[in-house]
């Protein structure tokens, strides 16, 4: 286990400071499941970070509205499932990375673009120390464009317009699968 965490630390610092050796060197025909456990470490690890900074405002255990009984575990079981839910939007945004960068004449697969995105996620860890964050977010959408010039073989603007259009196609995506249904309840529960 603890070896298991030094080479996910040496990963997160690879692709935070050498990012186009790491991605010149990472390999797209293996499979994914090094990246899944990466990416759920950082989803567990975020979510935990995310729990503490609410509690102290006192959103769960201190809350501005009473919360009854019945959602209480409701929540928990949430915010346990957290994570899957994160993976399932890194999981269709890399289908979109993958079929754009083909698109472009990208030569990688879908477990590269997976990779991208997956091994990119350890800079948002960063995006929550204060002031840092907008620095680590430009720092990993700059990664991401190098992850995406190296993997894919585009060049840089091929590289840019594959994550402009993946974001866009991702957020009209959730917008129509989340957004929609949830204003329409909105209004519904308005009108009763």
């Amino acid at each position: 286990m603890r070896q298991t965490l030094l080479n996910y630390l040496t990963i997160g610092r690879n692709v935070m400071l050498a990012p186009r050796q790491f991605f010149q060197r990472m390999s797209i025909t293996e499979s994914i499941r090094q990246v899944l456990f990466f990416v759920m470490l950082v989803y567990y690890i975020r979510c935990t970070l995310y729990f503490i900074m609410s509690y102290n405002r006192g959103y769960f255990f201190n809350p501005a509205i009473v919360v009854n009984k019945v959602t209480t575990p409701w929540a928990v079981i949430f915010l346990a499932l957290t994570p899957f839910l994160l993976l399932l939007i890194l999981y269709s945004q890399a289908i979109f990375v993958n079929r754009i960068g083909s698109f472009f004449g990208g030569m990688a697969n879908f477990e590269g673009a997976f990779k991208i995105l997956g091994f990119t996620l350890f800079i948002s860890l960063f995006m929550l120390i204060p002031f840092v964050g907008a620095a680590a977010h430009i720092w990993a959408s700059i990664v991401l464009i190098i992850g995406v010039r190296y993997v894919f073989n585009v060049d840089w603007i091929s590289s840019i317009l594959t994550l402009f259009f993946s974001y866009i196609f991702t957020a009209a995506l959730y917008i129509i699968v989340f957004g929609i249904p949830a204003l329409a309840s909105k209004m519904v529960f308005l009108r009763l």
